[in-house]
């Protein structure tokens, strides 16, 4: 046990020198990490983003948990996992830079979580909405926390028992959490989280956080506590740099968002082809200025949206055709992934967020499983 807690240390130390039911944390290591996220920026004497974030810190909290609720959009069986190495730890494939969620599908996982939720929460500031953007920027979090969690990332099965890796280390944890705290904010993240994608930082994390699988797989509390202080303070720095991100995005108009109210022209990274509005559904169609290819955006407190066409109508649950709404009512919803330059993917509240629009083979709108390099799922918002 010795070496293995010596070798816990020193990967810890590397990480700082190097560029079914299933709860990542308990809401109270979620809210620790968060907690010691924001102090980091003070201790960093960041002092516009802590003037920035001052009067925010109770919506973004409750944000941090929110995913864990029951009836969360993004709470669900094997969501908050992003694995990159199996229960034995080893290590498992990537697909086109993305890993899978405990079921071994693309989506809906901690990362796709991650990306549509913080998406949303700056296309809610850039709309105005700045309290649920805070909230939503916190659910964004809750994701990062996951993936710096090892039970999350090397696909380790949750049960409700005393013998059971998962529930036996977070249930410690919990008890334990508030004893770990970053000293300080490794800068290098800056680079990482300063991409146009979460994949770099995402997959760095996660593959720190699961080399400590064979710490944790002999259920002794000694090794739960080693594995948490190296995690929990990488975690935290993790998180301070989504905090730093978003006040940039938020703060300049580098950042790739939608807004709400605003009409725009989706058109299809690889064929060029506009979502238009026809008798029979949204269809695809070449740049056409006679014809309806615009589409307004109407998001919700939660950063989904539906989709708005000209006479009133919102797009319907197969994109077929059209609901006409009484007072109150609420649309068919979708989720945005900003990946850089107003390209976005679109998930679909038909399919649980699972699939995305695509463009097919036919030339035709379709609803397909995540390719994350296809540029068929890729839409330029203008």
């Amino acid at each position: 046990m010795k070496k293995i807690l010596t070798a816990a240390v020193a990967l810890a130390v590397c990480y700082r020198l190097r560029p079914i039911k299933a709860y990542a944390w308990s809401g109270t290591t979620h809210e620790d990490i968060v907690k010691k996220s924001l102090a980091l920026l003070e201790k960093e004497k960041k002092q516009k983003q802590v003037t920035f974030y001052k009067d925010y810190h109770s919506e973004i909290l409750k944000g941090c948990t929110q995913p864990d609720e029951e009836n969360d959009i993004d709470k669900g069986h094997g969501k908050h996992y992003y694995s990159c190495v199996n229960p034995k730890g080893k290590e498992l494939p990537e697909t086109n830079g993305y890993y899978r969620n405990r079921f071994g599908d693309l989506a809906v996982s901690a990362r796709t979580c991650l990306e549509e939720n913080y998406t949303a929460a700056v296309s809610l500031y850039k709309s105005g909405d700045i309290k649920n953007a805070m909230r939503v920027l916190g659910r964004a979090a809750h994701f990062i926390s996951d993936m710096g969690c090892t039970v999350h990332v090397a696909n380790m099965k949750y049960q409700d028992k005393a013998n059971n890796v998962h529930y036996a280390f977070e249930k410690h944890v919990s008890t334990t959490c508030t004893r770990h705290t970053a000293d300080s904010f490794d800068k290098r993240l800056l680079k990482y989280y300063g991409k146009d994608n979460f994949g770099e930082a995402s997959n760095k994390l996660v593959k720190y956080a699961g080399k400590f699988v064979d710490t944790i797989s002999h259920l002794d509390p000694r090794a739960f506590d080693d594995v948490a202080k190296n995690t929990l303070p990488v975690t935290q720095q993790n998180v301070t740099a989504l905090l730093l991100k978003f006040y940039d995005d938020c703060t300049s108009d580098a950042g790739n968002y939608i807004l709400d109210g605003k009409a725009y022209t989706f058109k299809n990274e690889i064929s060029g082809l506009v979502l238009t509005v026809t008798p029979k559904g949204l269809q695809l169609e070449k740049p056409d200025k006679e014809l309806e290819q615009k589409l307004t955006v109407c998001l919700t407190e939660d950063g989904t949206f539906g989709l708005k066409i000209g006479d009133g109508g919102y797009v319907n649950a197969s994109c077929k055709g059209y609901d006409y709404l009484k007072i109150d009512g609420k649309p068919v919803q979708f989720r945005v992934t900003a990946l850089g330059k107003r390209r976005f993917r679109i998930s679909t509240e038909s399919t649980g967020y699972v699939k995305v629009l695509a463009n097919s083979k036919g030339g035709k709108l379709s609803f397909a499983d995540l390719d994350p390099e296809n540029s068929a799922q890729i839409w330029i918002l203008n």
